[in-house]
């Protein structure tokens, strides 16, 4: 557990005296109160949340998760007989689906929208430049990858943005808390570092769902999307900052690597998985996706769907 206001660590953030009445702790560096959080409702919560109140993120991803995590056992496999190691495993797994099950419910959530958000963006990516006047004719459509997925049925269509979305979550979750992990060497001195990291992904990957605002209101002009676009990069950016305490230029390194590193992996394996195992048609794909790509940057109206 952390001060929020100058993350200086702390054994308790609160007393508790007779008749359940809670004295908050003062912080012996700043002065302040350790977490004024506690006694503060969930909506002024969220909302500072939204606002990118390093105290709110502070609150959640340090002393809160740790408050929460502290009431289960670790995972700890007990070696001996296979049916009482199979017994150990079970215990270990329920143990681990209650530790995490109101993090499991949010993330759940996130890829619900994240798929459903992906599909309409990508439906009118591809409709756009098929219909669009601007578009080279030279190049080759047939050989799109998603020209094949949109000629499935509806089912298939959503098992591939489902399994898309889940690999490239799956991708930039690992890969950022890896870099920040072993390449920064953060969190030597943090408890739960893995999953302070895990929680703050998660918090920040919340405002990925923001364009769902443009399906409610018809505001998809150039400049709403494109600031909903960057809000939600700055949201990645400004809360991994406020949990790590690490400079702008690391995050932002770590986020380049990332990005760059999830967009090869995750197109080459739905490539490869489209073009059932060929290896030729899957260069193709790769080829065509390319080429795609520079098309878009060419074509500088509707670059809000880049």
């Amino acid at each position: 557990m952390i001060c929020i206001e100058c993350t200086t660590p702390v054994t308790s953030l609160y007393v508790v005296y007779a008749n359940n009445h809670i004295q908050l702790t003062e912080c012996p560096n700043c002065h302040k109160y350790v977490d004024k959080y506690v006694e503060m409702d969930h909506v002024i919560l969220f909302i500072d949340l939204l606002l990118l109140k390093s105290g709110a993120y502070r609150h959640l991803v340090y002393n809160s998760l740790e408050n929460e995590l502290s009431k289960y056992k670790e995972w700890d496999i007990k070696k001996g007989r296979p049916l009482e190691m199979a017994k150990s495993i079970c215990e270990n797994l329920k143990n681990w689906f209650l530790k995490f099950d109101r993090l499991n419910r949010i993330w759940v959530l996130l890829i619900a929208f994240e798929i459903y958000l992906t599909w309409v963006t990508e439906e009118r990516k591809y409709s756009l430049f098929l219909n669009g006047d601007t578009f080279n004719s030279r190049f080759a459509l047939k050989d799109l990858m998603m020209n094949k997925v949109f000629s499935w049925n509806p089912l298939y269509q959503y098992l591939y943005f489902a399994v898309r979305c889940m690999i490239d979550i799956s991708i930039f979750h690992g890969l950022t808390s890896y870099l920040l992990l072993h390449w920064l060497k953060w969190g030597k001195d943090v408890k739960y570092a893995k999953d302070v990291l895990s929680y703050a992904i998660l918090l920040s990957y919340g405002a990925k769902i923001f364009p769902i605002l443009m399906l409610i209101w018809p505001y998809d002009n150039v400049v709403s999307m494109n600031i909903i676009k960057w809000i939600a990069n700055l949201y990645i950016v400004e809360s991994l900052q406020i949990v790590t305490n690490l400079p702008y230029s690391s995050i932002f390194e770590v986020l380049f690597v990332v990005s760059i590193a999830k967009w090869f992996l995750v197109k080459s394996l739905l490539m490869f998985f489209i073009a059932e195992g060929c290896i030729g048609q899957t260069l193709i794909y790769l080829n065509s996706e390319i080429q795609f790509s520079f098309q878009k940057f060419a074509i500088m109206e509707n670059f809000f769907l880049l």
